[in-house]
């Protein structure tokens, strides 16, 4: 998967925002391609509905993992800013390729809803050596899971998510996090010194 994840040289510095938007849209691509490799390694999605649901399952995921790298990188008044544009964001994607997908509704609600559930399970889990323990990882497995069911076809989703996709899906984040927040800075310290 090819990520666009470095801003370009700008006279002007870059906001918190503005990174917070940008790296919504890797999570955004990072979830689809999460949940597109389920689908190529042979697990069965019921219908688009399920699709839909393991997309935001990965968003809430990626976000949190955000939050957890972010929390050694950003004060913690930039921190919440950060954070609550990258759900806002990454909320407004799912709403707008759900409706396209599944017909109108008010899909950001469902999505918030689940992000704060989920926030709660996952502050309780392990953040080690600056990535997930397998506590989280797992907490994230059993929700693709249970999402997915236990038939024949999916029943060993969760060991899939968790020894393989979500590792991947957290190295791509992390690497982006640096990469955008590190441009932005490079951004920053140009506009400073001129």
């Amino acid at each position: 998967m090819r990520i666009r994840d470095r801003w370009p040289a700008r006279e002007h510095s870059v906001s918190i925002e503005e990174n917070a938007g940008a790296l919504a849209y890797v999570c955004w691509q990072v979830a689809l391609d999460g949940t597109k490799q389920l689908h190529e390694q042979k697990f069965n999605y019921r219908d688009d509905v399920q699709r839909v649901a393991v997309i935001s399952e990965y968003l809430v995921f990626l976000i949190h993992i955000c939050d957890r790298v972010c929390a050694t990188q950003l004060q913690p008044d930039e921190r919440e800013r950060f954070v609550i544009k990258l759900t806002q964001v990454c909320a407004g994607h799912l709403h707008r390729n759900a409706e396209e997908i599944l017909g109108p509704g008010d899909y950001t609600e469902a999505f918030i809803d689940t992000f704060n559930a989920r926030s709660k399970d996952f502050s309780q889990c392990n953040y080690v050596n600056g990535g997930p323990g397998y506590s989280l990882l797992r907490a994230f497995g059993a929700q693709i899971q249970q999402l997915m069911g236990n038939d024949q076809t999916n029943r060993w989703v969760m060991d899939q998510v968790t020894e393989i996709n979500a590792q991947n899906a957290v190295d791509q984040i992390q690497k982006s996090i640096r990469n955008i927040l590190g441009s932005s800075a490079t951004v920053d310290n140009q506009s400073a010194s001129t």
